[in-house]
Parts: structure tokens; C-alpha cells; sequence
């Protein structure tokens, strides 16, 4: 084998190629005067065969008897060419044990020099006799062993098939003859060197135990063809037609140049007989060399699923690309757009979404198997059974829907899961292609785990099994073909789609979630789990009464409106929303966030209680614990008897929920909706359809109730979602600012049909427009910081928090002069406070006690007007708005979300500022400052893009890491187990064998 050819010279390559191909030098001894020539010292390493192990009857007897039949021998011998085939001897490396055979191959010099030879072929005596019985006719035992991991090439060198069980002894569904196996096992010297140690087994020379030697002699003189010329001569023809001698003769360029037959017959009688005795030794080539499979039966032959088969099962997995791509958007946008969450605040619980999703995805899947199987009789496989094909592609079509269900609980955006899903659907087809014919059953088994990989490794089962004209029936389902089964395959996609669903239920609990809570990730080992829903709440409850005794509280509170007699007596019926205690606590990076502190509330039957706060006060919380979309950490709140934390399920039934952006289902008709909305509340029939025109009258969607979202405008949707919020009874009604984004027509047309459905309901309305609470809210609550500041009618906050009257007054910039102004208005009202003097007007404030002065002031206001350089005035009293700034900086001591009058700032203060800019473009280039913002942005988003780390970053090291693990533990560095030859494997009636016996009296030659 060359290593470092290149750097011979041409007459030392020349030299080197003579001496190791032509006069047969390859003894790695330097003492032999058959050594490697010294112009290939360090570029030409020989191939050896390993004898093991290292002792008497492998040295003194087997070797020596070998040596002695193939001595070193001139093949050819003229003036025009010399070839010399090597002695046994020279040919040979012994090692003491197997183990010591496979450490050397394995070791980092092997090959490298004259002194680490490669090994071609390996000949292990496993049970051999030792002492006296060496020379009997004792049980031996021997392995022959090649290399099978040198790829598919044909000439590679030692290169015989895999014995690891990867490969089937039978495949019920091959009927046309291949020869790659036994062609591959007879020209890379397997046969060779199986002949070699059957002939001297057979023939057990003679062994002389004293001397420790062989003459070479056999035992049994009729394992020795008796010599004849005819005889002789054809033996000596499979020398002729050895392919192996030729392609030598074709590298030494003696092919066109040497007739070998004629070379043969000229040989000197000695060497015809050196090369004759290990050629009359049984079993001899009386018919010459050739290697033949045996008959087979007639059969169908269909080339066509050998021409396909590289793309065969690619075609079916394309096919599937969009069924997982669809599946994956209408699964995660029901998600996505908040569908789901919505359908479990009415009431539908998560199993019957799910089971909807299957079924409904089962009998598409299933028409589609049909037609599959249809097509497929008539053209694909019309051979194997139509139940058998449907099976295959239903059940595969259900281990795809459960897939995308799994995928589809990780992913919240439809775009990114389905690109993400359809391309973790073709990896998993990619995997199948690195299974060759030859990888272990259990291996394929295994990878079946992906479905994908069984739906390629049986559909090439199916067409094996239809080139052939069989097809799969249902009493060959489980024929192993190419290591794999149908059965195998069909089993699998069930197991998939189970294991699938499995998974996909556990990390929809588990994952986190925009909406609804997520369990720990041990939660089906955990016993609270499996505890029912009243044992929870006896275990982690409060006590009812330390949550409930706290009316005194509250009426002792001034900023809370007491309650009138009929008020609490809806609490005493039960008719009331009442929030007790109400907490929620969020675990964030070191330590928690308190959501909700302790919250008390009632919200009464008949009215509409507006929650007001800024952002971050807690009322999106509130209403998500009030609604069933997250657990309270503790406390309580009861409906008609029912509590969030014990009977949510039933309270669900007369809860109506309009979220802030609208959710609807893009597919269904205004109509269609409020049909599926009233169908979960319990309507069917003439009654639902009565509520349904009921609710398309009172929203003023009568001509649009068979359009769909898409076809609607904005304050039409958020329409559609006030009606279906207001179907049927809900006597609870979440409203999350219902009127956000609608035109003013819009929603003035929504108060009205608000405060028009408030009778027997308790409606709660969240909202950033003051008015809107001001017009609407028969009770308005103001939170802060997640504590209700106040609750009270909108006069009684304006009275309990309100500053007093606004005196706006606006000026004639040429003649007015302030000090004047606020001297006149101070000289009425003393503690009169300046809001603002910005541009043409100026504001003051004045307190509530002032108000007998007004009349007086606005009189002398009217005298001097002209002289004080006004143009008008108007007096306003405090305002909503006002009353929740106030309420806001009562309970911000921070100021974070109140904007004071140290923040006010008058026009004048702005010239600074765009100075200061002008000053800034001047000194400094407006590209340099733009590309350094830009890279400072790129920069922070790539630190914090946690997804790109992952994938440049770790997926490489992991891929590789996992790439060589694979490596290491693959059949390259594992020797393959032992396979026994013999005929045990064989039934004789259904193992034909062909003979021949040669005609004429007394020859009795049969083969």
C-alpha cells in the first residue's frame, strides 16, 4: 500500500514496483534476502495475513505445511518478464492471541511502517488441538477475518460484508439474483483463504511429535487428486483465469505482452509441480474456478422501484410537508390569536380541545388513507393489500398529526412553528438516509421512534415486495426485508402518535405560557396533582373566616363609598362578585413579584364597575384570577355560591369575557360565532338561534352576519366581541376596554348597548378613558401598585379627591401682563394656585370653600377685562382624570407614573434643547453618531438573542460531540461477532442444490 509514492523518483518508483510486484519481495524482515528493497523504505507498507494465535500448531504445524505447499515459486520466468510469487512464510505475521490482533489494527502505528505491516486477512484458530493431539484428527475451530468497514466499494482491499446481524440471512421478498454478497466474499481472497484451511484439515499431514515439525504429507491419501495430464492441466487453468493474477499482470504492464496460458504450459516441470500440490488437494477446481449462485424460481421482475428507489420515499414525505405545515398553523394560532384561552374562560376544558383537533384531523387523515390506498391499488402496489397500505399511511397520517400537536405546544408564533416544524419533519426523513440495507433491525427499530423514519424504511419494504410481483399481504407483514418489516413500521407510527400525544399533553402544562399557569416539570410524579380539586383547597386555603371578616374594615375606610341597604343585601344573596383577600404572587429572578396585595372588592348586580390604574397596577391580574386564566396565590372570590378556587368550572357557565383585542376565529361568520358561543353556553336548537338574532339586532350587525372578521371594520369586531361577551345569560361580564381603537360614533353606539345590558348582570370594565368610566361606571375602583386606593360613584371620588375648580383664562399676548392677572385673581381667592402660563392661556387652581367669592371675581372680571388684557375665561370643576392623577400620586411616592409640576415645563424651557442639538450636528458627523448608535443596538440585541447563541455557538460543539460519539461507538473500532458456517441454517426441502456427475464408467467425480 503506497503512503508517500510521490516522493520516490521515477527510478525508484520503477525499482520499488518491480521488486514488491514482479519478484514477489515482501518479506518485512531485513535479514531475509527477500526484504522490501530500500527505495521503498518509508513509502511502501506491505499487506500481511495475521496468523493467530502463536504456538506450536499454528507455527510449527499449520505454517510450516502451508510454507511447504506455497513456497516461493517463479510464476513467470523469460527474458521479456519475470514474476515471482512470495512464499507463504514472507506473506504471514504471527501474533500470540486474538485480543492482541485486534489491539495491534487498532493501535496509532498501524500501517505506518515496514515494521507495523497492514493486515489484508486474519486467520484465528479458536479450538485447535496442542501436544499429543496436534496431527490427530481432533475438532478445530477456526474464524477467518476481513475488514468490512471499507465502504461499498468492490476493491476495496479485504472488504467482505458485515456479520453483525445487520444484514438478513433470508429476505422472503428477494426472488431475482444477487450477486454482490458471495461475489464480493469470493474475489477478496475470503473463499481463498477458506479453501486453503479446508485442503489442510482434510488432508492433516503428518506430525512428527518428537521433532516438533511436519513433513507435509497427508494422512489421507485420497484427499490427493492422483496426478494426469489432463488433470493437471486443468487445475493449472484456474491459475490461468484467476482475475486477481490478471489485474497484477495489467498493473506490472504484462497483459498485452504475456499470454499467461502459454506461459503456464512452458513452465519447467519442477515449478508445475510446486504449483500443483496445493491444487490436488480436495477440494479440487476439476471445473475450474468459477463461483455460481444457486437456481432460483420464475418470477415478476418490475425495474421500475429499483430506478425510483433513490427518490421514492422523498416523494411521500414531500407529500406529508404540507399536511405538518398546515396542522402546526391552525394549532398554534388558536393559540396564537388567543382562541383557546378564550374557549377555556367560557368553559371548554382542554381535553375537549384537544380531542376535537384529533378527531377532526382523524377523519381527514382517514379519507386521505383511502385515496391512498386506492391509488396505490391501481398503480403503486398493486399487488399487496389494500387494508395493509391503508393502515400504513392512516396510521402514519396520525403519528404526523400527533408530531405537530407535540411541536405545537412549543411554539407560540404560527410562522416560526410551522418553518420550525416542517424542517424538523425533513431531518427526521434525513436520518432514515443514513440507514443502508445493511443496519441492524434493532437499529431501525429504534429510529422508528421518528415516524418519519419509518414511513421511509416501509415504504421501501412495499417496494421490494412489489418488484418482485409479491406485494405485502397481511400473512407477510412481518417478512424482514432489507433489516425491516411492515409490521415494524405499523406499530410504530401507533406507538409515535401515542408517545407524541404523551409528550405534547406534558409540555402543554409544562411549558411557559403567555396566558394560564404552568406546572413544574415533575408534576405527574408530584401527589398534590392527583389530589382532587377540593383536597388542593383544603390544603392550601386560608381559612374562609380570616378572609371574609373585613367589612368593617372597609366601611371604616373614607375612601371607600359606603354601601346602600339593597347593595348589601345582593352580598347576603350571593348576588354580588365578592373579592376577598384577593393576592397573587409571581416568582421572579431573586426573589417575587407581588402582583396583588390583598385586594377587597365587591362588584354589585345591575351596575358597572370601572377599574381604573396605570399600567402595572394589577387589574389585568385581577381579572385573569377572577376569570380562571392564572391561580390566586391566596384568598378568595364568590359568585352565587360558587368560588373561583373550587367551582371556576361552574362559574365558567355564566361568564362572558370581551378581551382587549379582539379574538375571533377568521373562518366563522358573525353568525357562525355567536351559533358556536351559545352552543358552549347550552343553547341548541330554535333557542339558540332566537338568542343569536337577539344578540346581531342589539349590536347593529344585522347586514353583516354572514361576513367573516376580515370583512368587518374595526369598531365591528370589537362589536361582535361585546355580543358574544353578552350571549345568552352571562350574568358575569369581563369587558377589558371594550371601546380601545373604535371611531367616537363607535363608541357611543357601545355605551349604549353596555349600559342597556347591565340590568341582572355584574359587569366589570377596565378602561383608559376617563369619560368613558365617568359615563359608564356606576362604581369606579382605582388601583395602585396592586392595591384598591379607592371605590365610590364618580361624584364621591370627585369630592373625596378633588382639588377644587379650574380657572382657565386666555390672554391677548400684546396687552396682558401676568403679575397683573394673578394679582387680580389672588385678591379674590388668596390661596388660588398657579397651574400653568403657557402660550395664550393661563390656568389657576381654586379650592372647593372658594366658591362664594366666584360671583363677585367673575363680575369685576367682566369690568376689567380689556384692561387686564384678556380675552375670555371659564371655570371648570375637578375632572376623573384629575381625581386619578391625584389618587396615583397618593400611593407613587417614586412619582413613576404621575407627571408633576416639576415636570411641567413651559415653551421657553425648549430653546436649550434644540440649541443644544444645532451644537451637537455641527461638531460631529451625523453618520459616525448613527452607525455607533446602530452597532451599539445590533450588539445589545445579538447579547441578548439567546436562540442565535444556541444555534452558532453550543449546536455546533453538541452536533459534533454527538457526531463523534457515534463514531467511536460504530462498527469502524468493534470487531463484528462471529458467524458460524454451517448448514444449520439451511432446510434441505427448501435448499435446492444443483450437481454433476462426469459421465463414463468409474470416473465416480460428482460435484
Amino acid at each position: 500500500d503506497g503512503l508517500r509514492l510521490e516522493e520516490l523518483s521515477t527510478s525508484d518508483l520503477a525499482a520499488c514496483r518491480t521488486g514488491v510486484m514482479a519478484e514477489g519481495l515482501v518479506n518485512t524482515d531485513t535479514s531475509s534476502p527477500y526484504t522490501v528493497p530500500t527505495e521503498c523504505d518509508g513509502k511502501v507498507v506491505p499487506y500481511k495475513i495475521g496468523i493467530a494465535p502463536d504456538n506450536a500448531f499454528t507455527r510449527n504445524y499449520f505454517a510450516e505445511t502451508m510454507d511447504m505447499w506455497y513456497p516461493r515459486v517463479d510464476l513467470l520466468d523469460s527474458t521479456t518478464a519475470t514474476v515471482t510469487i512470495p512464499s507463504f512464510k514472507d506473506s504471514i505475521q504471527f501474533f500470540d492471541t486474538n485480543d492482541a490482533l485486534t489491539e495491534y489494527v487498532k493501535s496509532d502505528t498501524y500501517g505506518d511502517n515496514f515494521a507495523n505491516p497492514k493486515i489484508y486477512a486474519a486467520i484465528v484458530f479458536d479450538s485447535a488441538p496442542s501436544g499429543d493431539d496436534i496431527g490427530t484428527f481432533a475438532s478445530i475451530e477456526y474464524s477467518l477475518r476481513l475488514n468490512s468497514t471499507q465502504g461499498d466499494d468492490i476493491d476495496s482491499v479485504g472488504r467482505v460484508p458485515t456479520t453483525d446481524g445487520s444484514l438478513s440471512d433470508v429476505d422472503l421478498f428477494q426472488k431475482d439474483i444477487v450477486t454482490d454478497y458471495y461475489s464480493v466474499y469470493t474475489v477478496t481472497g475470503f473463499m481463498t483463504l477458506q479453501t486453503l484451511v479446508t485442503r489442510f484439515v482434510t488432508c492433516m499431514p503428518e506430525w512428527n511429535l518428537a521433532n516438533q515439525s511436519t513433513t507435509g504429507v497427508c494422512q489421507r491419501p485420497q484427499t490427493t487428486a492422483l496426478a494426469s495430464s489432463e488433470r493437471d492441466n486443468t487445475l493449472l487453468n484456474v491459475l490461468a483465469e484467476d482475475s486477481l493474477i490478471q489485474e497484477a499482470l495489467g498493473a506490472l504492464g504484462l497483459s498485452n505482452t504475456v499470454n499467461f496460458s502459454s506461459a503456464l504450459n512452458s513452465l519447467p516441470n519442477s515449478t508445475r509441480e510446486t504449483l500443483l500440490t496445493p491444487l490436488r488437494q480436495a477440494p479440487q477446481s476439476m471445473l475450474g474456478s468459477t463461483v455460481a449462485p444457486f437456481p432460483v424460481d420464475d418470477y415478476t421482475s418490475s425495474p421500475f422501484y429499483d430506478n425510483v428507489s433513490t427518490v421514492f420515499s422523498i416523494v411521500f414525505i414531500m407529500a406529508y410537508l404540507f399536511t405538518i405545515s398546515r396542522i402546526l398553523v391552525v394549532l398554534i394560532q388558536e393559540k396564537e390569536l388567543r382562541q383557546r384561552e378564550f374557549m377555556k374562560i367560557l368553559g371548554v376544558t382542554e381535553k375537549t380541545i384537544f380531542l376535537t383537533w384529533y378527531m377532526t384531523y382523524a377523519a381527514i387523515l382517514f379519507v386521505g388513507a383511502v385515496i391512498q390506498a386506492l391509488a396505490g391499488l391501481a398503480g403503486l402496489f398493486p399487488n399487496s393489500s389494500l387494508i395493509v397500505t391503508f393502515l400504513f399511511f392512516f396510521l402514519f397520517g396520525m403519528s404526523v398529526l400527533a408530531l405537530a400537536f407535540l411541536i405545537s405546544t412549543l411554539f407560540s408564533k404560527a410562522r416560526v412553528g410551522a418553518f420550525v416544524g416542517m424542517v424538523a419533519f425533513f431531518a427526521m426523513y434525513a436520518i432514515s438516509q443514513g440507514f443502508s440495507t445493511g443496519t441492524a433491525e434493532n437499529t431501525k427499530r429504534v429510529g422508528s421512534i421518528l415516524s418519519p423514519v419509518a414511513l421511509s424504511l416501509g415504504v421501501n419494504v412495499l417496494a421490494n415486495a412489489e418488484k418482485t410481483g409479491e406485494g405485502v399481504q397481511f400473512s407477510t407483514m412481518d417478512t424482514l426485508s432489507d433489516n425491516y418489516r411492515i409490521s415494524t413500521a405499523v406499530l410504530m407510527f401507533a406507538f409515535d402518535t401515542v408517545l407524541y400525544t404523551v409528550l405534547g399533553l406534558y409540555f402543554s402544562k409544562v411549558m411557559p405560557k403567555e396566558y394560564g399557569t404552568s406546572l413544574k416539570w415533575y408534576f405527574p410524579v408530584s401527589p398534590s396533582y392527583w389530589r382532587s380539586r377540593k383536597q388542593r383547597q383544603l390544603t392550601n386555603q386560608t381559612p374562609t373566616d380570616a378572609l371574609l371578616d373585613n367589612d368593617s374594615v372597609l366601611d371604616l375606610n373614607p375612601d371607600f363609598e359606603p354601601i346602600s341597604t339593597d347593595l348589601r343585601d345582593q352580598e347576603q344573596r350571593g348576588e354580588a362578585l365578592t373579592v376577598k383577600r384577593l393576592r397573587k404572587v409571581f416568582p421572579v429572578p431573586g426573589g417575587e413579584k407581588i402582583a396583588v396585595k390583598g385586594l377587597d372588592i365587591t362588584m354589585y348586580k345591575d351596575q358597572i364597575t370601572c377599574l381604573l390604574g396605570h399600567n402595572g397596577a394589577g387589574k389585568t391580574t385581577l381579572i385573569s384570577m377572577l376569570t380562571g386564566m392564572t391561580a390566586p396565590s391566596n384568598g378568595n372570590a364568590t359568585y352565587r355560591g360558587m368560588s373561583i378556587n373550587e367551582d371556576m368550572d361552574e362559574m365558567r357557565q355564566s361568564l362572558g369575557i370581551c378581551f382587549q383585542h379582539d379574538v375571533l376565529f377568521p373562518e366563522l361568520t358573525v353568525q357562525e360565532h355567536l351559533q358556536f358561543f351559545g352552543q358552549i353556553k347550552g343553547y341548541a336548537n330554535e333557542e339558540l338561534q332566537a338568542v343569536v338574532d337577539k344578540q346581531i339586532r342589539e349590536v347593529g350587525l344585522t347586514e353583516k352576519r354572514n361576513s367573516k372578521p376580515n370583512d368587518l371594520s374595526g369598531g365591528m369586531k370589537r362589536k361582535l366581541s361585546v355580543a358574544v361577551s353578552l350571549l345568552g345569560d352571562s350574568s358575569l361580564v369581563f369587558l377589558d376596554e371594550p371601546t380601545s381603537g373604535m371611531d367616537p360614533y363607535s363608541r357611543r353606539s357601545t355605551w349604549e348597548i353596555l349600559l342597556n345590558n347591565r340590568n341582572d348582570r355584574v359587569m366589570v370594565l377596565t378602561t383608559h378613558f376617563m369619560d368613558e368610566a365617568d359615563i359608564l361606571g356606576d362604581r369606579i375602583a382605582i388601583m395602585a401598585e396592586g392595591e384598591m386606593r379607592c371605590c365610590g360613584s364618580s361624584l364621591f371620588l370627585k369630592n373625596r379627591f378633588g382639588a377644587g375648580y379650574n380657572l382657565t383664562l386666555v390672554k391677548d399676548d400684546a396687552r396682558c401682563d401676568d403679575d397683573a392677572v394673578a394679582s387680580f385673581v389672588t385678591s379674590y381667592v388668596p390661596a388660588a394656585q398657579l397651574l400653568s402660563n403657557v402660550g395664550s392661556e393661563i390656568a389657576f387652581q381654586l379650592p372647593l370653600h372658594s366658591s362664594s367669592s366666584f360671583a363677585e371675581m367673575f363680575a369685576e372680571m367682566d369690568r376689567q377685562l380689556q384692561s387686564l388684557g384678556l380675552l375670555s375665561y371659564g371655570v371648570s370643576v375637578t375632572t376623573l382624570e384629575e381625581v386619578f392623577i391625584k389618587v396615583a400620586e397618593l400611593a407613587d411616592e417614586n412619582d413613576q407614573h404621575t407627571l408633576g409640576k416639576a415636570a411641567r415645563m413651559n415653551s421657553a424651557g425648549s430653546d436649550g434643547f434644540y440649541q443644544s442639538c444645532d451644537e451637537i450636528i455641527t461638531t460631529e458627523s451625523i453618520f459616525m453618531r448613527h452607525l455607533r448608535a446602530l452597532l451599539l443596538k445590533r450588539f445589545r440585541y445579538a447579547k441578548r438573542d439567546k436562540k442565535t447563541i444556541i444555534y452558532v455557538a453550543a449546536l455546533p460543539i453538541l452536533l459534533i460531540a454527538a457526531g463523534l460519539g457515534i463514531l467511536k461507538s460504530s462498527m469502524a473500532i468493534n470487531d463484528d461477532p462471529l458467524k458460524p458456517l454451517t448448514t444449520d441454517e439451511y432446510t434441505g426441502s427448501q435448499t435446492p442444490t444443483p450437481y454433476f456427475c462426469q459421465a463414463g464408467a468409474g470416473v465416480g467425480e460428482c460435484v
